[in-house]
C-alpha cells in the first residue's frame, strides 16, 4: 500500500506518543460505516476499529509510511498523509474518530487553522446521521497543575491553547459549541489520568452522582498518573475534586460524543473503565459486559485514611482487619468497596500478598495525618495490627515517581547522612581521648622508669622473671619421665 499525498504533508516527520489505551479502544468500537481516522493514533486502536472501511489520516511521512506498511494486506483501509485542510470538504465519512484532538492534524506546510476552524473541517466530511467522536485537552487540566519541568516536545513549539480564542474553555463550552454547529451530543466524558492515554472515562452524571462516589473515587485513583516527571502524585486530589464537584472541569481531557439530528441507535455508556463499560438504569448503576450491579459505599483506601486522620483508632483497626483477614487481603485498598454487607473487590488480587499492604502504607505515608517512618516501618506495624507478620522487603526498591517523593527520600537520607556524621564525629572524638590518655601513662611510666624507685622496681621484676623461668626449667628436670616400651 502506497499512502495517498494529500498535500502539507511533513516529510522525515513523526509525532510520537499517539494516543492509546484500553478505554478508547472499547469507546471506537462502536464505530460504524466509513471511518475517518484523524491524527496521530495507535495502530492498536485503529484495528480495535470494527468497520470494514477506515481511512487513517496523519501529517508525517514516516508514520503514514509505516500505518501503510502495516496495513498493506488489509482490504478496506487507506492511509492518507498531509494536512487537514486539504482534506477533500466531501461528506463521505459515517464516523470521524479524532481522539488525539486537532493540535496535531495541521502541518507545517499549510497555514494554521483555528480549534473551531478544525471542527469545521471535520464537519464537512461528516455524512447525515453521521458521529463525530472528538477529544479536547484540559490547558488547566489536573495533569497540568501537577507536571514537572519535562523537556519540550513537538507539541511545546505550536500556538498555546490559550492563544486560541476558539478553543472552549470548559466542558460546558465544548457542548454549547457542538450543539450550535448543528450536532446532538450523545455522550461526554472526563478523560483520566492524562489526554493521550486516558484510563478512566467517565461522564458527568457519573461522576456528581453521590450513590457512586466510592466507585468513582476507585476507578479515578487506579486510572494511574500521567507519564512524565510530576511534583507529586495527582489522585489524591483527584479524589477531593471529586468530592468538591470538580473531577469533570479539571479533568485533563473531555471526550465528546456527538452525532447530527437523526435516528441514533443506544448511546455510549456513561464510563469506560478497565472493568468494562459503566451504564446507568432504572435500577442503579451496572458494570461491565454481564451488567453486574456497581456496589454502593466509600473506597476502602479513603475510609482508612478519614479513620486515620481522626484518631479513630476503633474504626481504622477494624476495616484493616477485615481487609487483611479476609479473601481480598491481596487486592488494593482502592480497588475495595466497604458496603454494608461487608468488602467488595474491584480487581484481581495481586500475586504478592504483602504488595497491597505495603501500597497502603505508602500512600498513608504520603497522605497520612503526620510525618511517619519510612514506609516499611508502616507496613510492618499495620500487618502487627492485624495479628501478622509481613514478610522481607523486595530486594530491589522503587524509584521515586515525582518530585515529592524525590524530595522525601533526600529529606530521609539526608537525617540518615546527619545521624552517621555524628556518631562517626563522636567516636572519632572518643578515640583521640583514649589515644591521648594512653601517650600521657606511656611518659608516665617512662618518667618512673628513671628514677631509683623505678630502676630497683625494674630489677626485681627483672628477677622475678628469671627465677620463674629457672623454676620452670628444675621443675622439667626432676620431673621423671614416662615408661617406655
Amino acid at each position: 500500500m502506497t499512502p495517498l499525498l494529500l498535500g502539507g504533508e511533513m516529510p522525515h516527520w513523526s509525532d510520537h506518543r499517539p494516543t492509546r489505551g484500553a478505554a478508547l479502544r472499547e469507546l471506537v468500537r462502536s464505530a460504524h460505516g466509513h471511518v475517518l481516522v484523524a491524527g496521530p493514533h495507535d495502530p492498536e486502536l485503529i484495528d480495535a476499529i470494527p468497520a470494514r472501511q477506515v481511512t487513517v489520516l496523519v501529517r508525517g511521512m514516516r508514520d503514514a509510511e509505516q500505518l501503510a506498511a502495516r496495513w498493506a494486506d488489509r482490504p478496506g483501509v487507506r492511509v492518507c498523509c498531509g494536512s487537514l485542510e486539504k482534506l477533500a470538504a466531501v461528506p463521505a465519512y459515517d464516523t470521524v474518530v479524532a481522539l488525539d484532538g486537532l493540535d496535531r492534524t495541521g502541518s507545517t506546510e499549510t497555514a494554521d487553522l483555528s480549534w473551531a476552524a478544525g471542527v469545521a473541517r471535520l464537519l464537512a466530511v461528516l455524512r447525515p446521521g453521521g458521529r463525530l467522536v472528538l477529544s479536547c485537552a484540559n490547558p488547566v487540566g489536573l495533569h497540568r497543575l501537577y507536571a514537572g519541568a519535562a523537556p519540550p516536545d513537538d507539541a511545546a513549539w505550536g500556538p498555546a491553547a490559550g492563544d486560541d480564542p476558539t478553543r472552549p474553555a470548559g466542558l460546558a463550552a465544548l457542548r454549547a459549541h457542538l450543539r450550535d454547529t448543528g450536532l446532538d451530543v450523545l455522550r461526554d466524558y472526563a478523560a483520566y489520568p492524562c489526554p493521550q492515554a486516558p484510563a478512566a472515562l467517565l461522564s458527568e452524571a457519573a461522576l456528581t452522582d453521590p450513590g457512586l462516589h466510592g466507585f468513582a473515587t476507585s476507578a479515578l485513583r487506579r486510572a494511574g498518573v500521567p507519564d512524565g516527571p510530576l511534583l507529586a502524585d495527582p489522585r489524591p486530589l483527584a479524589a477531593g475534586l471529586l468530592r468538591h464537584t470538580l473531577a469533570a472541569p479539571l479533568a485533563p481531557a473531555w471526550i465528546v460524543v456527538a452525532a447530527r439530528p437523526g435516528h441514533h441507535p443506544l448511546p455510549p455508556p456513561d464510563g469506560l473503565l478497565t472493568g468494562g463499560p459503566l451504564r446507568r438504569t432504572s435500577s442503579g448503576w451496572t458494570m461491565g459486559e454481564s451488567r453486574a450491579t456497581v456496589p454502593t459505599g466509600p473506597c476502602l483506601h479513603d475510609a482508612l485514611l478519614a479513620a486515620a486522620r481522626g484518631g479513630d483508632q476503633p474504626e481504622f483497626r477494624a476495616l484493616l482487619t477485615g481487609w487483611q483477614s479476609g479473601e481480598n487481603a491481596a487486592v488494593d485498598a482502592d480497588a475495595i468497596i466497604v458496603t454494608a454487607g461487608g468488602l467488595v473487590a474491584l480487581a484481581p488480587p495481586s500475586a504478592d500478598g504483602d504488595a497491597a499492604l505495603r501500597r497502603f502504607a505508602a500512600a498513608l505515608h504520603d497522605e497520612g495525618p503526620a510525618e511517619l517512618w519510612p514506609a516499611e516501618g508502616t507496613a510492618a506495624l499495620l500487618a502487627a495490627m492485624t495479628g501478622r507478620a509481613i514478610g522481607p522487603p523486595p530486594a530491589t526498591r522503587a524509584a521515586p515517581e515525582t518530585l515529592r517523593e524525590l524530595t522525601a527520600a533526600h529529606d530521609r537520607l539526608a537525617r540518615e547522612l546527619s545521624e552517621a556524621r555524628a556518631q562517626s564525629t563522636w567516636y572519632e572524638q572518643r578515640t583521640a581521648t583514649l589515644q591521648s590518655d594512653l601517650s600521657r601513662a606511656y611518659r608516665i611510666i617512662a618518667v618512673l622508669k628513671g628514677t631509683t624507685p623505678g630502676r630497683a622496681a625494674v630489677a626485681v621484676l627483672g628477677g622475678v622473671r628469671s627465677g620463674r623461668r629457672l623454676a620452670r626449667a628444675a621443675l622439667r628436670r626432676l620431673r621423671p619421665e614416662p615408661p617406655t616400651g
